[in-house]
This record gives C-alpha cells, sequence and structure tokens, in this order.
C-alpha cells in the first residue's frame, strides 16, 4: 500500500469517505506495515567501521548501551557477527530493556561455541517493539576458554565520554546474583559508564 500525501481541504468542502480513508486509515497501514529487517543503532554517533571488540573475559559482567528503534517491528529473530574467541562450550546472552531498564523485553542465548561469523538468536515469541530507545544488554551466558569477540559500532569516545549528571549511553554491567543471566531490570545509574565500542551490530529480522 502506498502512502498518499498529506490533503490540504478548503473552507466549506465536504470531508467524504474516500478522503478520510486515505489520509487516515490507509495511512495508519503504511506506517504500521510489518518489517522485514532492521538494523538499529546506538545513540552515541558513529564515527567509524564497526570493530571486534571481546566481551568480558567472565561471565559475570556485560556491556551494555542505548539503542534506537526507529519505527516498529515485530522481532523474530536477531542477528550479531562473531570475530573470533571462545571454546566449545561458548554461550553468549542478549537482552533488551525499556530505555528506563524496568521491563526485560527479550532475553535470548546462542549456543555458539567456538564458531565465528554472523549468528542468530531465535526470539520466541515473537516481540513487537514501538519506536524509541533501548537498552542492549550482551555477555557471556557461559564463558569458556577465551572472550568472545563481537562487531560493535564505534564512535569518539573523547567528545562521548560520561557527562556528570547526563544518563549514561554505554557501559558494563556486574551481574549480582544469577551468574551469566540477564538481570530482571537494569538501574540506569547502575553500570560503570564507558564510552566506546560497546552497542553491538545487530539486525533486527521481522515479520514480513
Amino acid at each position: 500500500m502506498a502512502w498518499h500525501a498529506p490533503y490540504t481541504w478548503t473552507a466549506g468542502e465536504v470531508v467524504t469517505k474516500v478522503l478520510l480513508d486515505a489520509q487516515i486509515r490507509d495511512n495508519e497501514l503504511v506506517l504500521h506495515d510489518p518489517v522485514a529487517s532492521m538494523l538499529p543503532l546506538p545513540v552515541e554517533a558513529i564515527v567509524g567501521a564497526s570493530a571486534a571488540v571481546a566481551l568480558p573475559a567472565n561471565d559475570d559482567l556485560a556491556h551494555l548501551g542505548v539503542i534506537i528503534v526507529p519505527r516498529p517491528i515485530t522481532v523474530k529473530e536477531i542477528q550479531y557477527n562473531i570475530g573470533a574467541g571462545g571454546g566449545a562450550n561458548a554461550i553468549v546472552r542478549l537482552a533488551l530493556y525499556t530505555e528506563d531498564g524496568q521491563t526485560k523485553l527479550i532475553d535470548v542465548t546462542d549456543a555458539c561455541g567456538a564458531n565465528t561469523g554472523v549468528r542468530t538468536f531465535a526470539v520466541t515469541p515473537d516481540v513487537d517493539l514501538e519506536a524509541g530507545n533501548y537498552i542492549i544488554w550482551i555477555g557471556h551466558s557461559v564463558y569458556h576458554t577465551s572472550a568472545k569477540t563481537i562487531y560493535r559500532y564505534t564512535y569518539d569516545t573523547t567528545l562521548q565520554a560520561h557527562v556528570a549528571g547526563e544518563a549514561d549511553l554505554s557501559g558494563t554491567l556486574t551481574i549480582v546474583g544469577g551468574i551469566g543471566e540477564a538481570p530482571a531490570t537494569i538501574t540506569i545509574d547502575g553500570f560503570t559508564s564507558v564510552a566506546g565500542a560497546l552497542v553491538p551490530v545487530v539486525r533486527f529480522l521481522g515479520l514480513a
């Protein structure tokens, strides 16, 4: 279905069903058409190509950052890219939270072992995301032999270092309680601010 250009009525013109359907119903349907895939970007401005960055060399520390979802999408799968590392028993975990960190929307694992390249998390059941900001969390659910390196977005670490009194945009989070598990909630001021390549390059695969 195609987008209808905004229509301007003139004084005294009769508002017809055809025009209302085109301007409201049909354009709303276009805005909510299923999205086949999406590359959510970090809030920080990207200044360079992606780089493979090692996850923490344990299963009780994770990386996280704020990403932007530009339009609604129903997420069925999430792809990410492994550069190197990890033993046969390695498992990577990825979670997605609301911007305030108080609701965990997605929590998935990939028993990747020593494999590299593009990998896929299955999201079951599918998760509907609205446009907005979210916190993405990634770490080892099981650390084995060596740290997995994950491709991340890179940006200016000097200009985008943490500013006192402002919300953190990326950092590390110590896991308290269940080792290798993504916590049920995240306190925004509870993680250690780190500017740099921490936000993973991921692709959300939706329902086309």
